[in-house]
């Protein structure tokens, strides 16, 4: 198997995920799923998996969403994949019937036309309905919904209110129809739907609480096992001479957190050197391109972007200075030292430290020492990246 770091990964090419997935499964079978981690954890080529194996007679949709900037350019998505995957074959009468009413004409395609655009709700329900109303079991898995929903609060045509809108009418859909058995959801997303909530309502008043009946599971770096199985899938059919594989490829776990995406870059790296004989040296080197690409081809700056993007002003820098300490201690670092270490920098009130600490715990920037609050990296090679970068 080629290395494909950032590639659309399906089939067999998607190794392991057996565990998070058969949880997601047995999940779903009495609430939808909020699936969460940072970019390029691997959270779209598990929805693929699932996607490629149903089980339960379950028909998972899924739908990219992350391009979307109104509702009704995702209530025509959703209608064109319903379509493609042939769920309804084109009998959406409930559906049809309110495109009708609004449009004067039977044909549905004029999805930007003001009165369809400000109808997107009726619309969106009328699809959900149609979907109720035949024999199947549809799973619907929209992938970055998250920065979709944060997209219409930055649209001036949406703003807050059609965002809380949005966010309240698939709350109500799964309230009305998840007890059928029918249809269950899956919200996928790389910012956390957390922060866009909270930003609404710190910012604009909202007061619901849109998935606090759904499942949280969290995806982070593979089981050793399954990481092990992409090395040795990665080096098959290249003659690589390997003195103790387990070693190296151990190695190779430990150094990329047992996460799919830079295994995938380590290989790669290595395959471009059209070096043959793979040594813990060219793992170092391969890890140490990686962390100072100019290209960033390893998304690092991503986890940067998104505190500046999502986070609050007040904790944006707050967040970025913690992170820029705590990369430097060789272990975990107890919260009254990090309030402490905050305090030389600003003055601030203690519970603000620990807000945004806790935000960075939630968002997998940290990990906590289980019933201490001390806190380091999640990720070895986001921190050594955090080190050379930043620190």
């Amino acid at each position: 198997m080629k290395p494909n770091p950032g590639g659309i990964i399906t089939g067999e090419a998607i190794i392991d995920r057996e565990n998070e997935i058969n949880e997601i499964w047995h999940a779903l079978e009495n609430q939808s799923v909020v699936l969460t981690s940072e970019r390029r954890v691997g959270k779209t080529s598990v929805l693929r998996k699932m996607e490629e194996n149903p089980k339960n007679d379950w028909i998972p949709i899924l739908y990219m969403v992350e391009s979307k900037w109104h509702p009704i350019e995702f209530v025509e998505g959703l209608y064109e994949t319903l379509i493609e995957k042939e769920v309804l074959k084109n009998k959406f009468h409930k559906l049809k019937k309110f495109y009708t009413k609004y449009v004067g004409g039977d044909q549905i395609g004029s999805w930007k036309l003001p009165q369809i655009k400000e109808n997107w709700k009726i619309l969106l329900e009328s699809a959900i309905e149609d979907i109720v109303s035949v024999n199947k079991r549809v799973l619907f898995m929209f992938d970055e919904l998250p920065l979709m929903v944060s997209h219409f609060l930055h649209n001036k045509e949406c703003g807050a209110k059609v965002s809380m809108e949005f966010l309240d009418t698939l709350r109500e859909i799964r309230n009305k129809y998840e007890t059928t058995k029918k249809i269950t959801f899956i919200f996928c997303g790389s910012i956390g739907i957390h922060l866009v909530i909270k930003d609404l309502k710190r910012n604009f008043g909202y007061n619901s609480d849109p998935i606090n009946n759904m499942k949280i599971v969290v995806i982070s770096g593979m089981n050793k096992s399954g990481a092990m199985l992409l090395c040795e899938k990665l080096t098959e059919g290249e003659n690589y001479q390997i003195s103790d594989k387990d070693k190296i490829f151990d190695d190779v776990c430990r150094k990329t957190d047992n996460i799919p995406f830079y295994i995938q870059h380590v290989f790669a790296f290595i395959l471009e050197s059209k070096k043959r004989k793979i040594t813990e040296k060219l793992i170092d080197d391969a890890i140490t391109h990686l962390l100072n690409d100019p290209k960033d081809e390893g998304f690092f700056n991503h986890y940067t972007d998104r505190i500046k993007t999502y986070y609050d002003p007040e904790f944006q820098k707050i967040a970025l200075f913690i992170l820029d300490k705590i990369c430097k201690e060789t272990g975990f670092l107890h919260e009254d030292k990090i309030i402490n270490l905050v305090k030389t920098y600003r003055e601030i009130e203690d519970e603000t430290v620990k807000e945004a600490i806790n935000l960075l715990w939630s968002d997998h920037y940290l990990l906590r020492k289980t019933n201490i609050r001390s806190y380091k990296f999640k990720y070895t090679i986001l921190k050594e990246w955090w080190k050379i970068n930043r620190g």
